[in-house]
């Protein structure tokens, strides 16, 4: 039997339309969290007291009945949150799919850097994901994420076009079957081509911003292994030169490769949350995003079971980085 929480909870949201309620169900993870408190942490662009007034409205139902704010949740409980009277005004994304792969079992998308995944927070409607549902309204089946990838990263995006594959492939990465490498310049050189970063991680209890990660020693386990591709130790403006590395991750953590990578010293350039600076100049090719690329993807597929790699090309501007640097450098 599947893992209880690879299952899809309840019917699924028509994100081609406007989103009119959330739905939760809480996790061991979760706990110990009072009602007010999760919502804050789930849709965190309104504050607590916003939410103990929807809350109070009954706007806010807990196991279909209505709830008090400071109700402690328990493990498998729902939460439903009806948005309906402070909706956004809905419009379409207007994103193009850049597919790389397509058959009846999965669509693999080469998502852009700056691009977000799913909806959250101020970002309802002009996700990757909307435009998919919006793509493929006419079908039984509207593709469903397997993973994720942050905002400024790039890369290999797998979604499943039937809750049967979703689950197939959600396995084989809760297995950690799935083979995921990234790409990153980072600054500075290493003292040695490879290695491996094992670093327990967990959120940073110290910042205000909500997915901000750190090691601690109380964190979840998280392994990463490393392969310097090639180095420039002089590098105008980066007095500790700059390197291209590949990154295969065994954990799936929240921005792991990013906080990994910034605990060893050599943090990922234009890395907003952990590095040295907000964008970069790179002979000459002004970088704004994060350049962290989702390289390859492999996996079983899950009909026929045959492994399967997916690449993505690098993004113009990290690809123009890299020539510069590296004009010789043949991978």
């Amino acid at each position: 039997m599947y893992p209880q929480r690879l299952r899809q909870k309840g019917p699924l949201k028509d994100l081609a339309a406007p989103i009119e309620s959330f739905d939760y169900v809480i996790s061991e993870d979760d706990l110990p969290c009072r009602v007010d408190s999760f919502i804050k942490k789930k849709l965190p662009w309104r504050s607590r007291a916003f939410f103990q007034r929807m809350i109070d409205d009954g706007l806010v139902t807990l196991n279909g009945q209505r709830t008090r704010a400071g109700r402690y949740l328990l493990a498998g409980e729902r939460i439903h949150i009806d948005i309906s009277q402070y909706q956004q005004e809905h419009s379409e994304a207007k994103i193009e799919l850049d597919k790389i792969y397509e058959d009846e079992a999965i669509l693999v998308l080469n998502k852009k850097p700056g691009t977000i995944v799913h909806p959250t927070g101020v970002h309802l409607y002009d996700t990757i994901l909307n435009a998919v549902h919006a793509q493929y309204k006419d079908c039984a089946y509207r593709p469903t994420l397997i993973h994720r990838l942050d905002k400024d990263t790039s890369g290999v995006l797998i979604l499943a076009k039937s809750e049967k594959f979703r689950t197939h492939l959600a396995c084989q990465i809760e297995k950690r079957e799935v083979a995921k490498t990234y790409r990153t310049l980072t600054h500075g050189v290493f003292s040695q081509r490879s290695g491996e970063i094992a670093l327990p991680l967990g959120d940073n209890k110290y910042s205000h911003i909500r997915l901000k990660q750190m090691v601690r020693f109380d964190g979840l386990p998280s392994l990463s292994l490393y392969e310097v591709k090639a180095s420039a130790p002089y590098v105008e403006g980066f007095q500790d030169g700059l390197s291209l590395v590949d990154v295969h991750i065994k954990t799936g953590r929240t921005h792991q490769i990013r906080v990994h990578m910034s605990a060893i010293g050599h943090p990922v350039i234009a890395d907003k949350l952990y590095g040295r600076e907000k964008e970069a100049n790179i002979c000459g090719a002004r970088i704004e995003t994060h350049l962290l690329h989702a390289m390859s993807f492999v996996c079983r597929h899950p009909i026929t079971e045959k492994e399967m790699e997916f690449t993505a090309p690098l993004p113009d501007d990290f690809q123009r980085a890299v020539d510069a640097l590296f004009p010789s450098l043949k991978i």
